[in-house]
């Protein structure tokens, strides 16, 4: 499921439709995705207990219609940026937005803005009493440049101090005081515990949980993206690494109470040589991660939500010092990096569905509806041609191209677009758009329950299967092909470099044969005889795949692929 903020309505009703006919075996998304896949695999982990599961899911519409604002409390520094925010979506042309960003700043940094009118005041209303109205204008004129430049002072001061002492972002995402209803995470927590089945105070439900429902019922694989900003890179949640650690003062401001005990009671403590190495345990295992910290991290949007912190060592560094020194990694939206995973769960020959939900853009001279599924084999194979104008819309483009290309060519791919069902949607309806009335919502869930119903009843499973089958056939033909040609390329044949290298680095142990032993070399002359045997294997099936009629020469649904090997996030 696509990311989205708050176009993440359209989920809820939409896993329910398909839950009527399907089992979820494998769900995945990234920011409002990563939401509703913890929402759906909560849901199918709950489906046999009595108003929980796909039942409890069922209400979700009703409640973020009217909560939807309130879900977002910045934190109390921040709540002048936050109001300015709000402000601006909620004006109409830009004036009023402009006018209404004003009034917001005004209201929410008085202090500032009354000590930087005061003295153009001040000298304005002696030079009123003096009649001396060339002072007053002077007043005048000072209390306005005062005002502004007042304003701008505390706005380079939210923005370049209190904003990054916040992890960046205006909402930690849990309830800010006590009189406040739940924050986004903390109605997150609760929904994922209902939905199982559970109740606030038991255990939170994690990922080892998934992994072995009750009653032997199938394993529920949730994966999520996540990305690293030190690192600049995606990771697929859970992780499988004991690299990171987190810190308990610094997730108590962004988890609920009831999680928090849960890993401090669970954990690892991570040992370092400082006063306050208790305050620091490993990133929870897979079998301990609770779902809930899965998609927080997941749907840390850039500025609006804070990213979540992790600590961990930089190997890359000259000294031992610094490379046991822990750094502070910030983790943001899954969607910078892949904002569309369609490739989670992929296989070469698919014996059941796996279905993506896709966030457009509308645009009447090309949607007949705002809910539409490829309707033939071909259709879905071309990419929108996407007009922009003015500066900002172009560099914003800049971005959404760096970012979501690689999503984009893999959704034209034959064996992907036929599963996926469009929903296309108005500037006003999702995104961003906070404010987002009753009906506004309402319509957005409508949006997902037709695509659910969509992907449940029109979905052609064989015919998937079939162009899968012969797009993997010609696939493998293909690289089967090129490792033939690797063999027989003159010069530099790979086959006899190999024979080259086998015998004068002699890569296995052997104490017969004494003589060094490169890294990577396999421990016996028997696997090494082996891999030999395969590798010729592979070779001679591709040349004999070369005889005609190729698999490549028939009719193969296009655009034609590529295989790499890619490091797995």
């Amino acid at each position: 499921m696509k990311g989205g903020i708050t176009s993440g309505t359209v989920y809820p009703l939409a896993m329910v439709e398909l839950a009527k006919k399907f089992r979820f075996a494998n769900i995945g998304g990234t920011s409002a995705g990563a939401i509703a896949a913890a929402a759906a695999a909560a849901a199918e982990y709950g489906r046999l207990v009595e108003g929980a599961g796909f039942e409890r899911l069922e209400k979700v519409p009703q409640e973020v219609g009217p909560e939807l604002l309130s879900m977002f409390q910045p934190s109390p520094a921040l709540k002048p940026l936050f109001s300015m925010f709000v402000a601006a979506l909620r004006a109409n042309g830009a004036i009023e937005r402009t006018f209404a960003i004003f009034a917001a700043a005004l209201r929410g940094y008085r202090f500032a803005a009354l000590l930087g009118v005061a003295p153009g005041v001040i000298i304005a209303v002696i030079a009123l009493l003096w009649c001396a109205w060339g002072w007053f204008f002077f007043g005048v004129l000072a209390a306005v440049v005062g005002l502004m430049a007042a304003l701008a002072w505390r706005l380079q001061k939210a923005t370049n101090t209190e904003l990054p002492a916040n992890d960046y972002g205006l909402c930690p995402g849990i309830r800010q005081s006590s009189p406040a209803p739940d924050g986004f995470t903390d109605w997150l927590a609760l929904l994922i515990q209902e939905a199982a089945g559970r109740k606030q105070d038991d255990p939170p439900l994690t990922f080892g949980d998934l992994d072995a429902p009750p009653d032997g019922a199938p394993a529920i694989n949730l994966a999520m993206m996540t990305t690293s900003l030190m690192e600049e890179r995606p990771y697929t949640l859970p992780m499988q690494n004991e690299r990171f650690s987190f810190r308990i003062s610094e997730w108590r401001k962004i988890f609920p109470k009831e999680v928090m005990d849960f890993l401090i009671a669970n954990g690892r403590p991570f040992e370092v040589e400082n006063d306050e190495k208790e305050d620091f345990f490993y990133f929870p295992e897979r079998s301990k991660l609770p779902v809930i910290v899965g998609a927080r991290m997941s749907l840390s949007f850039p500025v609006l939500i804070s990213a979540v912190p992790l600590w961990t060592r930089d190997f890359t560094l000259r000294t031992e010092d610094d490379r046991q020194t822990l750094r502070r990694c910030l983790f943001s939206d899954g969607g910078l990096t892949s904002n569309f995973p369609i490739h989670f769960f992929d296989h070469l020959f698919p014996n059941s569905p796996t279905f993506a939900i896709s966030l457009d853009d509308f645009d009447a001279a090309r949607n007949y509806s705002h809910v539409w599924l490829p309707a033939s084999p071909r259709s879905g194979s071309q990419l929108p041609i996407l007009p922009f104008s003015g500066l900002g819309s172009f560099l914003l483009r800049l971005l959404y191209s760096a970012k979501d290309w690689q999503d984009n060519l893999q959704s034209t791919l034959p064996g992907y677009r036929e599963r996926i069902v469009h929903i296309a949607l108005k500037p006003d309806e999702g995104g961003l758009n906070l404010t987002m009335n009753k009906q506004t919502v309402a319509r957005l869930v409508g949006y997902g329950q037709q695509a659910g119903i969509k992907l449940r009843d029109d979905f052609d499973m064989n015919e998937h299967r079939w162009r899968r089958f012969l797009v993997s056939m010609a696939r493998m033909e293909q690289s089967l092909d090129e490792v033939a040609a690797a063999y027989e390329q003159v010069p530099g044949e790979f086959g006899d470099f190999l024979d080259r290298y086998l015998k004068d680095a002699k890569p296995y142990k052997s104490p017969e044969e004494p003589g060094h032993r490169p890294p990577y070399s396999q421990d016996t002359k028997a696997r090494v005889e082996e891999m030999l045997r395969r590798a010729g294997q592979l070779v001679a099936l591709g040349k004999d795949w070369r005889a005609k009629p190729t698999i490549r020469d028939g009719d193969i649904p296009r655009p034609a692929t590529n295989l790499r090997i890619t490091p797995k996030y």
